[in-house]
This record gives structure tokens, sequence and C-alpha cells, in this order.
């Protein structure tokens, strides 16, 4: 897992309980408590958590801070410099949907430009992800929004009950998002595991699956495989060239 995953899970714990236990963490991730303290030094000196004896804390300004956790993800948004990357790609996923489909969209950034060529159109769409929201404006689409547990961090639904939602679906199209892909292993990784079961969920009540990435997700691992490359019907990236071997679900745009 790389150093950025490792600290955005740390702050997921930290919005979620208040406090981050190094031990844990460390035995959470896999990895040594001497870069858990690393990593809670960086996130110390961007001002985002107190360390304490054994942990962190949330520092004093996020902790009094009104949507501190949505805030983190929003401006992760705003300020993703992928984000034209993102935007080839989900126009070119968005060819597939055709006026009286129903769609599910993942959660994550990577498939939030994704509404903005589907909320044009004759469909449903269904979704976990709040980010979308504030996305919609005057849609011609029929959009539900699934309820749950509400993760801020994340800003996404998720447990028992939106799960329980989310199986009654059936879906034309399903778009998945991931941490990072693996050709090798012909793995896709996910950060968040509470959205794991989500993804599953759609994917088995889907007639069509599509992996949408960028470039950036080429090698990129997050800390749980949840499938196999060859599980979606495509794999949509925009181009990275300097790869070989492409395998043949890939869709390069």
């Amino acid at each position: 897992m790389i150093a950025s995953e490792r600290r955005m899970y740390i702050m997921k714990v930290l919005n979620e309980k208040g406090i981050a236990n190094l031990k844990e963490i460390a035995i959470t991730l896999n990895i040594s408590e001497a870069t858990v303290r690393r990593d809670f030094e960086t996130l110390e000196k961007a001002g985002k958590l107190k360390r304490v004896l054994g942990g962190a804390t949330l520092s004093e300004d996020l902790l009094y801070s009104e949507d501190s956790a949505e805030l983190t993800m929003k401006e992760k948004m705003l300020s993703n410099i992928n984000m034209d990357k993102k935007n080839q790609v989900a126009q070119y996923a968005s060819q597939y949907v055709k006026d009286g489909d129903c769609v599910f969209i993942d959660g994550g950034t990577t498939l939030v430009p994704l509404i903005n060529y589907l909320a044009c159109k004759k469909v449903k769409i269904v979704t976990y992800n709040h980010l979308i929201i504030n996305k919609i404006k005057n849609p011609i689409a029929e959009i539900f929004i699934v309820g749950g547990v509400y993760l801020p961090y994340y800003s996404m639904s998720v447990g028992p009950i939106a799960q329980d939602v989310l199986n009654h679906f059936h879906f034309d199209h399903a778009f998945i998002g991931c941490a990072g892909i693996d050709l090798n292993e012909n793995t896709a990784y996910t950060t968040e595991i509470e959205s794991l079961t989500m993804k599953n969920i759609a994917m088995k009540n889907a007639k069509h699956s599509y992996l949408l990435i960028d470039s950036t997700k080429f090698e990129a691992r997050g800390f749980y495989k949840f499938k196999t490359l060859d599980s979606f019907d495509y794999v949509i990236c925009n181009d990275f060239s300097n790869e070989k071997n492409i395998p043949g679900n890939f869709i390069l745009v």
C-alpha cells in the first residue's frame, strides 16, 4: 500500500472513532509500527491529527470544524489533477448506456464525471455515492440514492440496510471503481473495505460490468483484492502507451 492510501485510512479511522491506535493500524494494514509513526508525524505536520501516547487523535481544528471529513473528500475531488483523464474515460463509458437502461454508479471520485453524461438520458441511475448529488442539475434521468450508514470521509452510504436495498435492483450496466490494478496478478484492489460488498452486489445483479480507471491506477495497490480483471466485461482506461500485453477486455481511450 502506498503512503497516500495508508494516510487516507488513518484519517478514516480518526473521523469515525476520534482516535487511532498505533498497534491496531499496523496490524490492520500489515505494516510496521515505525511506518505508522512516520505517517502520524506527516499528518501531524499537515495539521490533520495530534500524536498521543500509543496513537493519534484528530487535531482540534478538525475536531471542531463542521463537516471536516466531508470537506477532505470534496477538496480531493476539486483538486484532482487527473480530472481530464477521468472525464475522458467517463465519456467513453457512457456510450454503452441507452434510453430505458438501469445503471449502477459506484462510490469514489473516478465515477463522479459519469453523471455528467448519463443525467441527460432517459435512464434510471442507482448509486450510494453522495458526491454525485452536487453534480446533478435538472436531470432527465431518474436517480436513486441508496441510504444506509453514511461514511463522511468517503461520502457514501454502506452497511446492511444499503446492501439490502441494492439487492432489490437489476442493472443493465454496473460501473465500478477501484484503488488500483495489477496486470501480472490479474487483480483489482480496493481501499474502502466498507464498499466491497456494494460493488459485489452490483456486479452480481448486472448484465454488464465495467471497471473505470485512469492511468494513475495502473500498478497502484490498495490493501484488499476484490476482483480479477477478467471479471469485468470491459476495463476502460485512458491510454498508458508504455505498457505491453494489455488484456483483451481493456479499452484504451
